[in-house]
């Protein structure tokens, strides 16, 4: 059993290492000199603070990727009961402990217009599963889960405050890798097998 923990180890810290590669050969090329700027963004997510929790990520949209848009995501939340207790669930306890992403999105509209994005985010989760009836007891795991993404970015004050912005999204995740079965006082907490979200984030972007 150590082994394959030493194992699964090992091949997390090997794709970490070749994801950190890929970003800093990225940042080398979008560095170069380009004729339109780079336009630099900031999100808050109100959903993860309202649950006991913070969300919030930075990112770039290089002219060099046609409307892809970069950024990094750090977030932690309450999960609901009536969420976290679905696919037969009842009793358990779900937190998201401060966890992180990766995001990589297409935008249809140019920078600071109105319009549709969709894409991809590669999340690293850190849960704590907890029950109701054995409170002293905790399970926590780690995941690894890719989410597919559509949004909406919104800017309502396009005079006033042309960077400000709401950008409601939709993703549905999977669970890829998990460190081990979320087992709590003799009973396993069962994930759905596509885990959706939903929230509307407030953004603020503006060129470089």
């Amino acid at each position: 059993m150590r082994g394959h923990h030493a194992r699964a180890r090992e091949g997390i810290v090997k794709r970490t290492m070749a994801i950190m590669r890929f970003v800093l050969a990225l940042l080398f090329f979008v560095t170069t000199a380009h004729a339109d700027p780079t336009w630099i963004h900031a999100e808050l997510d109100p959903l993860t603070f309202a649950n006991s929790g913070y969300g919030g990520q930075v990112g770039f949209r290089f002219p060099q990727l046609h409307g892809v848009r970069l950024a990094v995501a750090s977030f932690s939340l309450h999960v609901p009961d009536p969420l976290s207790q679905l696919n037969g669930n009842q009793g358990f306890d779900e937190k998201v402990e401060p966890s992180g992403a990766f995001y990589a999105l297409y935008y249809f509209g140019a920078p600071g217009e109105n319009g549709f994005a969709v894409g991809a985010s590669f999340r690293i989760l850190k849960l704590s599963i907890t029950r109701d009836d054995t409170a002293d007891t905790e399970a926590r795991v780690t995941e690894i889960s890719p989410e597919a993404i559509v949004g909406y970015q919104w800017h309502p004050f396009p005079v006033s405050a042309p960077g400000f912005y709401l950008q409601p999204w939709f993703g549905l995740g999977v669970d890829v890798w998990r460190n081990h079965a979320a087992i709590v006082g003799g009973k396993q907490y069962d994930e759905l097998p596509i885990d959706p979200f939903f929230t509307v984030n407030l953004g603020y972007e503006q060129p470089l």
